[in-house]
């Protein structure tokens, strides 16, 4: 069809991916074609430019007769135009093929090059609010070629997860490969299991690791998003930093893949109760803080829980042991088997 192709496609590129194929126009179809051929198949004359004549005559429907008076044409049986027409419509189609397996690779060879020249300034980006950074996020995310890295250490919103699952099924149902990790203490939330069973049914890898780890966002290791580390206890919420640095990208990555080596893979539902122990993997990680010297709010910061949970799980220990101080806890703790559980 007429416009069905770009021009700026249609050129030999040294970009080691070879000349793009070309896609070969297929004559247009219109209303007034028939009303034309019904004409001249009664030997009226039409003057050029009647809507249908220059569509007839691209179609190989209609020939100028050339011995006959001016403005006269000889209608051609439409089953000799079908054949061109069919050999025409399989050209395009191979060439469609051709053209859809070369696009991907012309244009990552146009990306490399973009990034390639990208002044050094534009490789670390501090990102100020919360539309400003997911805007990025989106763009990026649509330039993904094969693979997101996700550490998420704190707790996740209903919000949260409804924002990212259409994107993130998308990717997968595309054929990218997600890798997600988070803090242990999420097997115990609903929502986020709902997420993760949803997310492995489609492809993607979660994991849990039952203790600290950064907080990152990684699409094929070409560019990172990170929190902001001012040296204060909290950063911000609604700041971020995202980086395009090659060799800082992949110390980024090389940090989630230590994290990733020693969590637990999870398929999404509810944990459970730890087999032959007495305490859970996130109760073992709050008194292993607690006994560093840690407070139990730092702790909970540093676990990415709520201090709430940890009160709670604290209580459940306690009457689990049946004892009254959290002192009489962690004096039990330290002389325990459940000290030498290694998560």
């Amino acid at each position: 069809m007429q416009g069905a192709t770009s021009p700026h496609f249609h050129q030999t590129y040294k970009s080691g991916v070879g000349k793009v194929p070309q896609v070969p126009d297929l004559p247009d179809l219109s209303d007034d074609m028939a009303a034309i051929y019904q004409r001249i198949l009664h030997g009226e004359s039409v003057p050029p430019g009647t809507p249908g004549l220059t569509e007839l005559l691209a179609g190989g429907l209609v020939a100028v007769n050339r011995l006959a008076g001016q403005d006269t044409y000889n209608a051609i049986e439409p089953r000799y135009a079908a054949l061109q027409v069919t050999r025409q419509i399989h050209a395009q189609i191979a060439a469609v093929s051709m053209y859809t397996g070369a696009l991907p690779g012309l244009l990552a060879s146009l990306q490399d090059q973009f990034e390639a020249a990208r002044p050094p300034h534009d490789a670390i980006q501090h990102l100020k609010g919360r539309d400003v950074i997911n805007e990025r996020i989106d763009h990026e995310h649509k330039a993904i070629r094969a693979e997101i890295l996700t550490a998420q250490p704190g707790q996740r919103t209903r919000a949260d997860l409804e924002y990212s699952y259409d994107r993130d099924r998308s990717a997968l149902e595309q054929g990218l490969s997600m890798r997600t990790l988070y803090h242990s203490s999420v097997r115990r939330v609903p929502t986020v299991g709902d997420w993760a069973k949803a997310i492995a049914a489609a492809g993607g890898e979660i994991r849990t690791f039952n203790g600290r780890f950064p907080r990152s966002i990684i699409f094929d290791r070409r560019v990172a998003f990170v929190p902001v580390h001012t040296g204060e206890d909290e950063p911000p919420a609604e700041e971020a930093v995202m980086i395009s640095d090659p060799l800082v990208v992949a110390r980024i990555a090389y940090s989630f893949e230590l994290f990733w080596e020693r969590a637990e893979p999870w398929f999404g539902g509810s944990r459970g109760e730890d087999m032959g122990v007495t305490t859970t993997a996130t109760q073992r990680a709050i008194l292993r803080e607690l006994c560093l010297g840690r407070t139990q709010a730092q702790a909970a910061k540093n676990l990415g829980i709520g201090p709430s949970w940890v009160n709670e799980q604290l209580g459940q220990l306690r009457a689990k042991l049946g004892v009254e101080t959290l002192n009489e806890a962690i004096y039990w703790w330290a002389t325990s088997p459940d000290h030498a559980v290694q998560d």
